[in-house]
């Protein structure tokens, strides 16, 4: 396919040479129609001078020779032209008398006829013509006479009555004017080819500018971008779209550089207390077994977090690529509420923390449990691992504005400013919030809430942190209502 310099060229080209030939033929087109419109109001006068001539000679005695004699010698002084025809036709054709320099002067008997009608010609328009009174073109000795005939009677007698007028000039005049044209559109053509050219040269110049600068810019250089000359046109509006493509594909490089940065991370502890406790029971002389168990038991709870995190990652990475399927089925909320709080149950104790559900309404929803769970899970088990102390986690179900909120509130010690912005960061964890014995073992991956937010954008709603201060924090899980009237009161307070 051609470029599009060369079809923009070519459109340019096309457009001009059909604007010139519409141009030039308007032209033309006006210069004929004006000419003969000139030429017709010559004939319509002649034709009433030799009218008025005629009806002067009505009604005068003598033969047919005499009558016509008459007449053509009353309208050769009138500067007419008198030629009749051969034979007996009784055709009359009239022409104003125009002497060149090649032509002598008139004689004693009359003026000369400077143009010689072609009596065949003139015949068979006649015959072609009929009645009507429409001007037409006859061949003469030079060139064609445009005329104009009648019928009418001369003392009884019938004539047919021509009025011409030379035509040569205008001929010419037109000839001239057709050929300047048939000369001007090559020309026009090559100007129209030379300045589209120009102009598609001009117009994408920032164009080949703008594929430059993209050429060089690769992954180690992607925060460069295109330079801007006018953002209001329509380059400048492209040029900044490409420049927003290419600040996401740098963000999105820059989270791939830290995503595998941190897993390596991530990984890597629980990999290394793994051959750690391995090297250590196989260098170990205690024959009673205490260290082997120790050592398993280490192993056990490093391959937890390991499987934990690779899940993790697992079920990012397939959300990133859109393949996480979502098993809609008929569930009820506050059913999956209670089984979660009590899964998590043990580890709340383990920490003097209470879970509490209050007064849950029956809530019938179109959703995946399995994922809906883990959402949930991730929250509670965030809230009860950064609680420095005994404390209260608080969920609550509620419906409002077409959509279902769980909310998931604490009393612990807060977030801090600093670290709100990038709480749904893969692998952040805020270092302020995080108590000082935590271990490797106890500590999530720092996947927790991007997970929750992916579920809950899966079913078309989203996680958000609803307040955080020194007397604790609440986050919410807003799911849209796909079954909207499937809300219960409450059977009753319900406490884990």
């Amino acid at each position: 396919m051609a470029s599009i310099r060369t079809r923009l060229t070519a459109w340019n080209a096309g457009v001009l040479a059909l604007i010139v030939c519409v141009l030039l033929g308007a032209a033309y087109a006006f210069l004929r129609y004006a000419s003969l419109t000139q030429i017709n109001r010559s004939l319509l006068q002649e034709k009433d001078l030799v009218a008025a001539t005629i009806a002067a000679h009505a009604g005068q005695p003598g033969d047919r020779a005499a009558l016509v004699a008459a007449l053509i010698g009353d309208l050769r002084t009138h500067g007419l032209d008198v030629l009749e025809s051969p034979g007996p036709s009784n055709t009359i054709v009239t022409i104003p008398v125009t002497l060149d320099d090649d032509d002598p002067p008139s004689s004693a008997d009359g003026p000369r006829p400077l143009t010689i009608v072609d009596w065949r010609d003139l015949a068979a328009k006649l015959a072609a013509q009929g009645d009507d009174d429409r001007a037409f073109n006859i061949r003469a000795e030079r060139g064609q006479l445009r005329a104009l005939a009648w019928r009418a009677s001369l003392d009884s007698r019938p004539f047919t009555f021509v009025v011409s007028e030379h035509f040569h000039d205008t001929a010419e005049l037109l000839e001239t004017a057709r050929d300047a044209a048939l000369l001007a559109l090559p020309v026009a053509l090559l100007i129209a080819v030379l300045s589209g050219y120009l102009l598609a040269r001009r117009a994408l110049g920032p164009v080949a500018a703008m594929t430059a600068e993209a050429r060089r810019i690769g992954a180690r250089n992607v925060h460069e971008r295109l330079s801007i000359r006018d953002p209001d046109d329509e380059l400048g509006q492209l040029a900044l779209a490409f420049n927003d493509v290419l600040a996401r594909v740098d963000a999105a490089l820059e989270q791939q550089r830290r995503f595998t940065a941190d897993a390596s991370h991530e990984l890597r502890t629980p990999v290394a207390l793994i051959r750690t406790e391995a090297e250590v029971a196989l260098s170990s002389t205690d024959t009673a077994g205490g260290e082997y168990r120790a050592a398993l038991e280490a192993t056990r709870d490093s391959s937890r977090q390991l499987s934990r995190i690779v899940e993790d990652l697992f079920l990012l990475a397939r959300a990133d690529a859109g393949q996480t399927v979502v098993v809609a089925q008929r569930m009820r909320l506050d059913e999956m509420i209670r089984s979660t709080l009590q899964g998590l149950q043990p580890l709340a104790v383990a920490k003097g923390i209470a879970l509490d559900a209050p007064r849950l309404p029956i809530v019938v929803y179109d959703g995946d449990p399995e994922l809906l769970r883990r959402a949930l899970t991730n929250l509670v088990d965030n809230a009860i691992k950064y609680m420095r102390g005994p404390g209260r986690v608080e969920v609550r179900l509620e419906a409002a504005q077409g959509e279902y909120v769980i909310t998931v509130s604490d009393n612990g010690p807060g977030i801090s400013a600093s670290d709100v912005p990038h709480l749904f960061e893969r692998f952040f964890r805020g270092d302020s919030s995080r108590p000082h014995h935590e271990t490797v073992n106890s500590a999530g991956a720092g996947l927790g809430l991007a997970i929750a937010r992916d579920i809950a954008e899966l079913h078309g709603g989203s996680v958000t942190l609803a307040s955080s201060t020194e007397a604790g924090s609440i986050f919410e899980i807003h799911l849209p209502a796909n079954r909207p009237g499937d809300v219960l009161p409450p059977e009753g307070s319900s406490s884990s």
